[in-house]
């Protein structure tokens, strides 16, 4: 994996355009992946686009648009090259030989803003085993100098292949230990989710594009303090709130680590345990960042992350977060006409709050079933767990009964 921590790297972007794109969606992945550049902690010189006609296997792009990659490394010097795509181990390899120079690709440089933000013990098990399963393939760039091992008498092998496997080995077995260790996390957050979930308390997840202001709604809605920066993937653990919507109605909030075109599906599968809290959840609270000028590829790709977690027919409230700022009104305009019972909010400002607030209320009650049962006088330990589970509203005691009316 490459590592920016030491000191600040020079990059140059790359975009390749492999689906005719137009000119503005080409702009905006140029303005994203600079973004991802900045969070990572280098610094861009340039960016090149090319169309990508015919792919070469070998290393995606034609030999002229390879040179021009050569000129531009000669003229800005940069200490590496980023691509926007994901590329193989092979193509990878090729393009750093053909180009002299270090090459990563979009899902590295994800992996690489994961790893210097997480913070909790999961989160770092879970970038840990998402950076491990990307090298494990791509061990070879680090000893391109070293031969493959191969059959033949002692003596025969190449010279680095004993260094090559015992890394490989290592890694994997770094890889099984991590998974150990996040089973141990996962059924902890497994026993305290049944927690929540055996209480019957309504749950909301906020789910949403990176930076679309996510933390910064669960903290105006539940008044919590939750890390909110103007940054991408400024939250990757799930951090959920209890809310009172009104007496005796109180339901669960939960803030997820925010999606991002072309997700890593190393990260998807390692954050798997994060991301059940989406999954989980009676409702999701999708949130669009209005500020975004193109809402509608962000949106897209939130309902396509949710889609890939089994969460196709969930309910769920839609909101233009930002809607106090200038923003692009094309796209706002788009996206109302797209999604036209969304609530238009502003958690800076606590716009719209107060209808979000009524539509929350108003899908926990739906889901309210008032029951009554009659128990035995001296049921105690059933009387209890009704108390313990369930909202009990009334309980008449009769001659040699007890006569209870809760909420289910």
């Amino acid at each position: 994996m490459f590592e920016t921590r030491q000191e600040r790297q020079r990059a140059l972007l790359i975009i390749p355009n492999e689906s005719d794109d137009s000119e503005m969606r080409m702009n905006l992945r140029t303005e994203e992946l600079a973004s991802l550049v900045k969070t990572m902690g280098a610094e861009t010189l340039s960016t090149l686009s090319f169309n990508i006609r015919r792919p070469n296997a070998s290393t995606l792009f034609g030999s002229g648009q390879v040179e021009t990659i050569r000129e531009n490394i000669r003229f800005f010097e940069p200490d590496l090259v980023i691509f926007d795509t994901s590329l193989s181990p092979r193509i990878l390899r090729n393009l750093e030989e053909a180009l002299d120079i270090c090459c990563i690709d979009r899902e590295e440089v994800i992996l690489q803003i994961f790893a210097d933000r997480a913070q909790t013990r999961e989160a770092v098990l879970q970038v840990s085993l998402a950076r491990a399963e990307y090298s494990l393939p791509r061990l070879k760039r680090r000893w391109s100098n070293l031969s493959q091992q191969r059959g033949g008498v002692k003596g025969s092998r190449g010279a680095g292949e004993r260094q090559l496997e015992l890394d490989r080995r290592q890694l994997e077995n770094q890889i099984v230990s991590l998974r150990r260790e996040l089973e141990e996390v996962k059924r902890t957050r497994s026993t305290q989710r049944r927690k929540r979930q055996d209480s019957n308390i309504y749950s909301f997840a906020l789910v949403g594009y990176t930076n679309a202001g996510k933390s910064s709604l669960l903290n105006a809605l539940t008044g919590s303090d939750v890390l909110a920066e103007n940054k991408l993937f400024a939250t990757l653990d799930t951090t959920t709130r209890q809310l009172s919507l009104e007496k005796d109605l109180v339901v669960t909030l939960s803030d997820t680590v925010g999606f991002v075109s072309n997700l890593p599906h190393h990260l998807v599968r390692a954050f798997s345990s994060t991301l059940e809290e989406a999954v989980l959840a009676d409702c999701l609270i999708i949130v669009c960042d209005a500020e975004n000028p193109d809402m509608e590829m962000a949106y897209n790709t939130t309902e396509s992350v949710l889609r890939d977690l089994g969460c196709e027919g969930k309910d769920r409230i839609v909101v233009f977060n930002k809607m106090d700022t200038s923003g692009n009104e094309f796209a706002r305009s788009r996206m109302s006409v797209a999604v036209p019972d969304h609530i238009d909010v502003s958690a800076r400002s606590r716009m719209g709050l107060d209808e979000l607030l009524s539509r929350m209320r108003s899908r926990a009650l739906s889901h309210r079933v008032t029951r009554s049962c009659e128990l035995k006088l001296d049921d105690t330990e059933g009387l209890s767990l009704l108390y313990r589970k369930h909202k009990v509203l009334e309980a008449k005691y009769l001659d040699d009964r007890v006569a209870v009316t809760y909420i289910e």
